[in-house]
């Protein structure tokens, strides 16, 4: 990490804000008197990147009344990228945390605060500061323990790597060194292991399966020789009964043909009596009128007898009749 702007405002020693370029700046000597500030300039590197200082809370604020709030910002140079902290703890309030990088082409300085031609500032800021600051020190691969033993001793505390315990400098020079990496590659690489075991459970369970499935291969083949079998036979059964539901059709519609001439031929008949029950009628009316017409003859023949002229009056009414 290469610092590269640091501005401070209202922090410890500092009550009007400052600029400090170190563009041009590969090495510095801060020298000067007791109070003059010299700590709070370098409290002002670990409070922006990590909230920690000498002062707690907001002992950081800038013992003037005038003074509402501690901010820092520092701009450094990482890995090729330019970054951005500014820290902000107003009185009575929440600190305000920003993480910014710099997209863009070529960088420029203008009156202390950086920028890019045709570029911007692209936020790195989470919802939360604790997510804010982790991101940071994620993206350092740096905490404020680390920081303050490998980059950064704090006054009077040169040999604080030197009075830790064993582990605790292994764990000290492994984060120097990114070691920590390797743990996590450990737990990626276990996790990655365990779900490779699960496919290659799972691929043994499919294959266990198919095996099931071709031993079953010689009785399913049997079973399908029989269904084969019964299935001809059935179409043989279908095709029979089909043949013998289009008989029954052709039956059922020459039997609707019968009872339209059936049911003609009993119209017809009932004309027929009727004109038989009406010939009938007519028939016996004239056996009845023949009835008296033979009586009147009989009594004719008795007048005949009785007299002559009633003879020939009945000879001729007998030729009328008769003549009829």
């Amino acid at each position: 990490m290469i610092p590269l702007h640091l501005r401070i405002a209202g922090f410890l020693s500092y009550h009007d804000p400052i600029d400090l370029d170190f563009e041009a700046v590969d090495l510095a000597c801060i020298s000067g008197h007791n109070g003059a500030g010299k700590s709070s300039l370098l409290d002002a590197f670990t409070w922006s990147l990590f909230g920690e200082a000498r002062g707690k809370g907001t002992d950081v604020i800038n013992l003037s009344q005038d003074v509402k709030a501690a901010e820092v910002a520092l701009t450094f140079s990482y890995e090729g990228n330019i970054y951005r902290v500014q820290r902000t703890l107003p009185r009575n309030k929440s600190t305000v945390l920003e993480f910014q990088v710099l997209d863009g082409g070529p960088q420029t300085a203008d009156q202390g605060q950086w920028s890019v031609v045709g570029g911007r500032w692209r936020p790195l800021t989470e919802k939360t500061t604790r997510d804010t600051q982790a991101r940071i020190e994620q993206t350092l691969r740096l905490d404020y323990e680390t920081f303050t033993n490998a980059s950064f001793f704090l006054q009077g505390k040169a040999d604080q790597f030197t009075q830790k315990k064993s582990s605790e400098r292994k764990a000290v020079l492994g984060s120097i060194l990114g070691l920590e990496i390797w743990d996590t590659y450990k737990e990626r690489t276990a996790e990655r292991r365990k779900e490779l075991e699960a496919e290659v459970a799972e691929i043994d369970g499919r294959v266990a399966e198919i095996d099931a499935e071709l031993g079953e291969e010689d009785e399913r083949r049997r079973r399908l020789a029989e269904l084969e079998g019964s299935l001809k036979q059935l179409s043989a059964a279908r095709e029979a009964q089909e043949s013998a539901l289009e008989n029954i059709r052709r039956n059922a519609a020459l039997l609707n043909e019968q009872r339209k001439t059936v049911a003609s031929i009993q119209t017809q008949l009932k004309r027929s009596q009727d004109a038989l029950t009406s010939s009938d009628a007519r028939i016996a009316a004239k056996e009845n009128e023949r009835a008296e017409y033979l009586d009147l003859v009989e009594r004719a023949k008795e007048i005949e007898r009785r007299t002559k002229p009633g003879r020939r009056l009945a000879k001729n009414w007998k030729r009328s009749m008769l003549m009829r």
